[in-house]
């Protein structure tokens, strides 16, 4: 697979990735049991939500950031660029949204598991 993003859009696998991380450590480390990520879903859920907030506020401040105002060489013309923060050509905020669905689901599989 093939992963595009474009300005700080990388930042949303990162946010991911690190969410995870430090709270499987944190868990283990807390309650002596070296699995207690894997069995409960609500700590899941909540390092879901937890990327999502970050890419959420991270990607509404990038994005919503005043463009530069060039001047086309060819015709002339003022071009203004806008700041573009995206991964898989969804804007960074929205894979906030995308991580709290995410998060939903796991809680109601894990509700429904138990």
């Amino acid at each position: 697979m093939i992963i595009i993003w474009q300005g700080a859009g990388g930042l949303v696998i990162i946010f991911g990735i690190i969410a995870a991380v430090l709270a499987n450590v944190f868990a283990s480390s807390f309650s002596y049991e070296d699995a207690y990520f894997a069995h409960h879903s609500w700590l899941q859920a909540l390092t879901l939500a937890t990327a999502g907030v970050l890419s959420w506020f991270t990607g509404r401040f990038l994005n919503s950031r005043p463009g530069r105002e060039l001047v086309d060489k060819q015709t002339g013309q003022a071009v203004i660029e806008k700041p573009n923060h995206h991964l898989m050509f969804i804007k960074m905020e929205y894979w906030g949204l995308i991580y709290f669905a995410f998060a939903l689901a796991v809680i109601t599989l894990g509700l429904i598991r138990n």
